[in-house]
This record gives structure tokens, C-alpha cells and sequence, in this order.
């Protein structure tokens, strides 16, 4: 097989070319990657600054609810406790009125039930006094 040198010289030039158009798209490819690395790597220092002082902040007002609630609720524990033993207090106090006060209650009641009854025997005695004696079934002669 015979070439031309024309036709070795085309392939040649083509050849060339194409491996320089790879050449130059790798090489462009291989300079973006580089600097999406580095823009990576900024980013990455970035957001960990970012985050180590988003840390520190969220400690420091994670202290400052937690001694804000603990102290609320010593607060409102201390109040709770003082109304408890207050309401006690009342509580035990009327309970002892409202006792002292059904025990009068029924203690008049059980006086005038025996007043009731003594005024209902004194009527029954004078409801029979007015009729008489009973009549008798046999009749006397």
C-alpha cells in the first residue's frame, strides 16, 4: 500500500489536532476540577468557623435557659409549696366549721324530732280521750 505524502501529511494534521483538542479539554477539565477543590476547601473552612461558633452561641444560651428555668422553677416551686400549705390551712379550718356546724344541725334536729314526737303522743292521747273507748264486738246485756 502506497500513500501520498499529502494524505500522510492530512492524517498527520488531523492526528495532531485531535490529540491537541484532548490535550487542551483535559487540561481545561483537570484546571476546573482544581479550582472547584478549592473552592471546596474555602468553603469547608468557612462553614466549620461558621459552625464551631454556632456551637459556642447555642452553649452559651443553652446555660443561660438552663439557669433561668432552674431558678423559675425554684421560684414557682417555693410558691407552690407555701399555697399548698395555705390552702391546707384553710381547708382544715373550714372543715372543722362545717363539722362543728352538721353536728348543731343535727343535734336540733334530733331535739326537735323528740319534741315532734313527744307533741304527736299528746295528740294521739287526746284524738282517743274525744272518740272514747273501742267498741266492743260482743254486746253486753
Amino acid at each position: 500500500m502506497y500513500m501520498s505524502t499529502d494524505t500522510l501529511a492530512v492524517i498527520g494534521s488531523g492526528l495532531g489536532g485531535l490529540l491537541t483538542l484532548g490535550f487542551a479539554m483535559f487540561a481545561g477539565f483537570a484546571w476546573v476540577i482544581r479550582r472547584i477543590d478549592t473552592v471546596e476547601q474555602k468553603l469547608a473552612t468557612g462553614i466549620g468557623s461558621v459552625e464551631s461558633k454556632l456551637d459556642t452561641k447555642i452553649d452559651t444560651v443553652e446555660q443561660r435557659l438552663d439557669t433561668k428555668i432552674d431558678s423559675l422553677e425554684r421560684k414557682l416551686g417555693t410558691r407552690i409549696d407555701s399555697l399548698e400549705r395555705k390552702l391546707g390551712t384553710r381547708i382544715d379550718s373550714l372543715e372543722r366549721k362545717l363539722g362543728a356546724r352538721i353536728d348543731r344541725v343535727e343535734q336540733n334536729q334530733a331535739e326537735f324530732r323528740t319534741s315532734v314526737e313527744h307533741e304527736f303522743t299528746e295528740v294521739k292521747v287526746a284524738i282517743a280521750r274525744i272518740e272514747g273507748p273501742r267498741p266492743r264486738l260482743i254486746l253486753e246485756r
